[in-house]
């Protein structure tokens, strides 16, 4: 007997199961998605074979365990739903999905570690690494766990799209952009529970350029993040609007050159229609939700326009360093409930027009 779903439609089951068009599947090359068989040398196969024909690779429902780190150059990897195509890294030094080239992409899938090494940097150890790809896309992505960051972007990768991922658990930053990286938009993601930044925009002064032409938008940041919200830590032409930023144990919105770091400069920051929400809650910190700091170099035209600022932990504002502060803008924003001061500014040419709480 056929089985018929209301309005025509098809069982999300279904939806979700479906196989790409002009793909080939990595089932075919000898992985086996049972949770207990290794599957690298059989996805290094599949996706050798889907670059010579210029297919989508498809993952289907399962679980497949990978022993070591993934290259993905120039393909698109595409699973049967995040909540159903997993790829689990059992080797807690080296389990990187490592995007290069033009074009490659991630997407329906889980990526998981079975257990997490010690953080120490190591780019083997984030779950996702951009390494200079171009046009690349990271979306519907599940990410628990990474003994450094969840995604890390460097290599001057130029151009991508990470959106609708879900990232918690990891040791490092949930989505880290460096190394003179550009024209990147990070929307709609959900980054949780992170043992450093939530997102964070990073320039070096070893960087070979300044990383830039960034938009941030529409993500659910913080709960119980060990570190800020959303940062920019030397870095250009930055959009960061319409987030939701709550309980980080630092600043919930950082902008900063830092000495320690030798972070380079920052300048045009757009900072529009976010809420930001009991941030800086770390007992021995003084952050305030948003804070403006400058411990060498200088910051400029950095714009905050409607931002909703409330229960902060200590200031709702900060603008204070030793270092260059140029102009700051506050316009029609709203600070509640500060812990301590609305704002705090002790430097900088501060424009303020129509806000209210300070």
């Amino acid at each position: 007997m056929s089985k018929i779903y209301g309005s025509g439609t098809a069982s999300a089951a279904s939806v979700q199961s479906a196989k790409p068009a002009n793909s080939i599947s990595v089932t075919a090359y000898g992985a086996v998605g049972n949770g207990k068989k290794d599957s690298l040398a059989a996805f290094n196969k599949a996706i050798k074979a889907a670059r010579n024909q210029g297919k989508t690779l498809y993952v289907p429902s399962g679980n497949f365990l990978l022993s070591g780190v993934l290259n993905v150059t120039g393909v698109r990897i595409v699973g049967a739903g995040a909540k159903r195509s997993v790829l689990t890294s059992t080797n807690p030094a080296g389990g990187s999905i490592n995007l290069k080239g033009k074009s490659p992409a991630l997407q329906d899938l889980t990526h998981v570690y079975a257990n997490t090494g010690k953080r120490d940097g190591a780019d083997s150890k984030n779950s996702i690494t951009v390494l200079g790809a171009s046009d690349f896309s990271i979306r519907n992505v599940r990410i628990v766990g990474a003994g450094t960051a969840g995604i890390l972007v460097r290599d001057e990768a130029n151009g991508g799209t990470i959106s609708g991922n879900v990232i918690k658990n990891t040791k490092a930053d949930g989505i880290h952009l460096t190394d003179g990286s550009k024209g990147i938009t990070v929307e709609n993601n959900t980054v949780k529970q992170t043992g450093d930044d939530g997102i964070a925009v990073v320039s070096y002064h070893k960087d070979p350029a300044l990383t830039r032409d960034i938009v941030i938008r529409n993500n659910t940041v913080g709960y119980s993040s060990k570190a800020r919200g959303i940062s920019v830590v030397g870095g250009s032409e930055v959009t960061i609007e319409k987030n939701k930023i709550n309980n980080t144990e630092m600043a919930g919105i950082y902008i900063a050159v830092e000495k320690h770091w030798n972070t380079r400069d920052v300048k045009k920051v757009t900072v529009n229609d976010n809420t930001i929400i009991k941030t800086g809650t770390r007992p021995t910190d003084d952050h305030p939700n948003v804070l403006v700091f400058a411990d060498q170099g200088s910051i400029d035209e950095v714009r905050f326009t409607r931002n909703m600022i409330s229960d902060s932990a200590n200031a709702g504002i900060g603008v204070w360093g030793d270092g260059q502060i140029g102009n700051i803008y506050f316009t029609n924003n709203q600070v509640k409930n500060s812990g301590a001061a609305a704002a705090t500014f002790k430097k900088g040419e501060i424009h303020a027009e129509g806000n209210t709480g300070f």
